[in-house]
């Protein structure tokens, strides 16, 4: 595994003030504010539809005033979700904070990349985000895979064309669906397991999950090498990335923003009229 890449990324934008990034999931929403390219601070929250956005702009403004960032410092806010609901709280809480509304980034002009797929208008937004970051700071033919709720695997052609790639559950509902489909079977954490040799079942369970996702990824990674154009860099993130990264054999780095940064580079691609 190799450290982040974006120092040698070597892509910036053209922006006069701060504004906010949400990358709203199933589980959580990552949080940033950017100033330019530049990510000034970031954060994690768990993503709870049942509380109300006034709890959202409160825990925003704690942030902030830790961050030691001033509400009038920022010019918006842009976000990409999964979650409907959680879009409309989001929203709120933003316009509760700072008077703006959200922007929710374009899946057709916002990630930086075209896309090569039969319906292009279904694949997820954050798909899209961390793919077009991925190609812009490895500059040629990427794989991504993004371990979130959802564990994806994407490739990217040399010429930043989106290719498509695998949909599998992440490591959290793996253990879930066992928690849940079976009567003795427990829920458990993703806590490191010692070996693939599990001497009861919460180990069992733990290297299953692991060790199995990681073999995975590795088996796609290699089907989508051979399907690439040119020999393609592989790209890890996701809330789940530091979980994961240990057990993938296939060599890789390790970026956990590639979305946030994603949303920075449609934020700097509005219109004018739109800022």
């Amino acid at each position: 595994m190799k450290e982040s890449i974006l120092a040698t990324a070597g892509v910036s934008f053209s922006f006069t003030r701060m504004f906010l990034a949400f990358d709203i999931g199933n589980s959580s929403i990552g949080c940033a504010v950017f100033d330019g390219d530049d990510m000034r601070t970031r954060w994690r929250m768990d993503t709870d539809a049942g509380l109300d956005s006034d709890v959202y702009s409160m825990r925003l403004a704690d942030v902030l005033e830790r961050a030691g960032i001033g509400v009038r410092a920022l010019d918006g806010a842009i976000a990409s979700s999964v979650v409907r609901d959680m879009t409309d709280v989001m929203g709120g809480a933003v316009r509760t904070l700072a008077g703006f509304d959200l922007i929710e980034a374009d899946p057709r002009t916002g990630p930086g990349i075209d896309v090569a797929v039969e319906r292009p208008e279904a694949v997820g937004v954050d798909r899209l985000l961390a793919a077009g970051a991925a190609f812009r700071q490895v500059g040629g033919s990427v794989i991504v895979i993004d371990a979130g709720t959802a564990l994806t695997v994407d490739l990217v052609s040399a010429a930043g064309c989106f290719m498509g790639g695998t949909i599998s559950p992440g490591l959290k509902a793996m253990a879930k669906a066992l928690a849940t489909g079976t009567s003795l079977l427990p829920e458990v954490d993703l806590a490191a397991p010692a070996s693939a040799v599990g001497r009861d079942t919460t180990a069992c369970i733990r290297a299953g999950v692991l060790f199995g996702a990681a073999g995975a990824v590795d088996r796609v990674v290699d089907e989508l090498i051979h399907a690439a154009d040119g020999a393609p860099r592989v790209v890890l993130t996701g809330g789940d990335a530091p979980v994961l990264s240990p057990y993938i054999k296939t060599s890789h780095d390790s970026e956990p923003d590639l979305v946030l940064h994603g949303l920075a580079y449609a934020y700097g691609k509005r219109k004018p009229q739109d800022r």
